[in-house]
């Protein structure tokens, strides 16, 4: 039980690296984390992990709300970027001399 817990929080732990570290994600393994699921046979977790996974959990809300903060700033900057008036669909300078 422990082997398997241990082996759980090392790929949550990885994941969140990665996110840190601002690796980009695959497809493939986004979608490995959107069907994630702790293995059946888990088991509640032993008491000597217990330290290890609530640091886990603090980061992962630490990272979370960071992802939320920089989802709200490029929602900002995309409002302002399409508030930018595009190209003229005419001409915007008249030529008279010529």
């Amino acid at each position: 039980n422990i082997a398997l817990w241990e082996n759980v929080l090392t790929q949550l732990e990885d994941n969140l690296e990665s996110f840190l570290e601002g690796q980009s994600l695959t497809e493939q393994a986004r979608e490995v984390a959107a069907d994630w699921e702790p293995p059946a046979e888990l088991g509640p977790l032993p008491e000597e992990l217990l330290t290890r996974a609530r640091m886990l959990s603090k980061a992962q809300t630490r990272a979370y709300a960071q992802l939320r903060s920089e989802s709200r700033t490029n929602r900002k900057q995309s409002l302002l970027i399409r508030s930018v008036p595009g190209p003229a669909a005419s001409a915007v300078y008249l030529e008279v001399d010529g």
